[in-house]
């Protein structure tokens, strides 16, 4: 989306480095970003961090996704990237109107970062449970992780997990999981195919499995080996289960 020119407030080189942070806690308006590898925006009020969207060349990442993105280490570690920020300050009716274009776009921050960039997993974990379906608590994972060959299965949300069971990294996981599926939908619709009902991504080692259950979504590593029949009709089974309790 196009932003508002508001009253631009310069280009700052590195900002950790300048020490500017303190200024940005009673910024309104939009931060441009253009990471080295990337480039998007962030949309904050007085250092609350209200919407996002990144785009490089793997793709377009809205919301708490674009963050992560924002953040990760660039492709080529071996080279110092240079981050610049372009400051807009908005006032209340460039602010409102970029904030309505911001939630039809679906770019908003979940609420567990928007004041907090360093929030504790616990407390990520505390509010997203809040999303959590009626059918999908220990138990249910417990009938997938009983399943040959699965090594780890993990409810998520909004690139964050919920609930887990097995060995995993599952704050990875989750973000991976959601990069995923923002991949697979936008595919699927490009090519008329309808809403992804599972995707699955195989390797020579492993098995990745998503598909959508109630207000979360469910992503399974198994083992190569792992039979997709039976973990279909059991991924079936706990989907209608789920639809019969909303």
């Amino acid at each position: 989306m196009k932003l508002p020119a508001g009253t631009e407030g310069g280009v700052i080189i590195d900002p950790p480095k300048d020490g500017i942070l303190q200024y940005l806690m009673e910024f309104k308006g939009a931060i441009e970003i253009d990471s080295g590898g990337g480039e998007g925006f962030i949309l904050t009020r007085n250092g609350e961090l209200l919407a996002a969207y990144f785009k490089d060349k793997h793709g377009e990442y809205r919301g708490a996704s674009a963050l992560r993105h924002m953040m990760a280490t660039p492709d080529n570690d071996t080279v110092l990237q240079q981050q610049n920020f372009i400051l807009r300050a908005y006032g209340d009716e460039d602010f409102a109107d970029v904030l309505g274009h911001c939630t039809r776009d679906r770019l908003l921050i979940d609420a567990a970062l928007s004041g907090d960039m360093t929030v504790s997993a616990r407390e990520e974990t505390t509010d997203l449970r809040r999303h959590t379906s009626p059918r999908i608590d220990e138990s249910t994972l417990t009938r997938i992780i009983r399943q040959p060959g699965v090594v780890a299965v993990s409810a998520f949300y909004e690139g964050f997990p919920v609930l887990s069971a097995g060995e995993a990294d599952f704050e990875h996981v989750a973000a991976r999981a959601e990069d995923l599926l923002r991949a697979g939908t936008t595919i699927a619709q490009d090519m008329n195919l309808g809403q992804p009902d599972q995707l699955i991504l195989e390797t020579a080692e492993n098995k990745f499995i998503i598909v959508p259950c109630g207000d979360l979504f469910l992503c399974i590593i198994t083992r190569a080996d792992a039979q997709l029949g039976l973990m279909r009709v059991l991924l079936k089974s706990i989907q209608t289960d789920v639809k019969s309790d909303a």
